[in-house]
């Protein structure tokens, strides 16, 4: 989880703060660890999750006050765990908090990181087992996340992605993008799409999704999926989750896994 608001959690370690949207969040990347983990078994058996965002491994919600884990934890807890965690979090507080929470694991190698989402890319690297299938959640805040660094990081490795991709703060920032938000973004032109799609009324989240898309697609990865997640009470679009896969087996298993909303409705597929 990206950095957040503190709160004491019930096992007496700090957690996090979340919107009411998180458990739909977090429900997915389980039912992704889960399938990934179970398909996986028998031709990888060194698989490998890395979190770059972690937080401390609990939260709360906001709106209901109800304690849920985080992203390390639901990670951990699958049927079929990961043989390797890495999990890093530029908070120390939450990193202390986590490595409290996961000290008594004993089925997996696990290790924790306290560093920007940038610099900790080539400890990553120097850290990720060889011979290995990777899952990499990355759930920041707004667009910490350099594009290059995603590119370091799966450049050469059967890596799957899950990406939070905060499309209400983009729109509302790309007229006059920060250097931040260039930087969260492929090296393409997405700027002329934008200014294209706002001269024709034609402006909506899909020209910063394609863009994005297909920067993933151009270090490597064959198949994209972006699935709506969350709008706020004025019914305003917040976030995306993107899935990017080397294998179309991983985009087999991501659509697997959303057939169904946490309440265990069918979602309706477009073709």
């Amino acid at each position: 989880m990206a950095t957040g608001e503190e709160i004491l959690c019930s096992d007496g370690e700090l957690g996090i703060k979340v919107g009411a949207w998180a458990p739909e969040k977090l429900h997915y990347l389980g039912l992704y660890c889960d399938i990934f983990n179970k398909g996986m078994k028998n031709k990888w058996p060194t698989r490998t999750y890395v979190d770059i965002f972690s937080g401390p491994g609990k939260c709360i919600i906001e709106t209901s006050q109800n304690e849920i884990y985080g992203s390390p934890l639901v990670s951990l807890n699958c049927e079929i765990p990961f043989t390797h965690y890495l999990f890093n979090d530029i908070n120390l507080d939450f990193v202390k908090a986590l490595t409290s929470r996961v000290s008594k694991c004993n089925f997996a190698k696990i290790n924790i990181f306290n560093n920007d989402c940038n610099q900790v890319i080539d400890i990553l690297i120097s850290t990720l087992p060889k011979n290995s299938l990777y899952f990499c959640f990355i759930d920041p805040l707004n667009w910490e996340i350099n594009f290059d660094s995603i590119k370091k990081l799966t450049e050469g490795r059967q890596m799957d992605l899950l990406i939070t991709f905060h499309i209400g703060n983009i729109k509302r920032e790309a007229a006059k993008p920060p250097k931040e938000l260039l930087d969260f973004f492929p090296p393409l032109d997405w700027q002329v799409m934008f200014q294209k799609a706002q001269k024709g009324n034609r402006l909506n989240e899909r020209v910063f999704l394609d863009a994005y898309e297909q920067g993933l697609k151009e270090i490597g990865y064959k198949v994209t999926r972006d699935h709506l997640f969350t709008k706020n009470i004025r019914n305003t679009i917040l976030y995306y989750l993107i899935f990017a896969s080397k294998h179309e087996k991983g985009a087999y298993f991501f659509d697997e896994v959303t057939k169904r909303s946490i309440a265990g409705q069918t979602r309706m597929q477009i073709v």
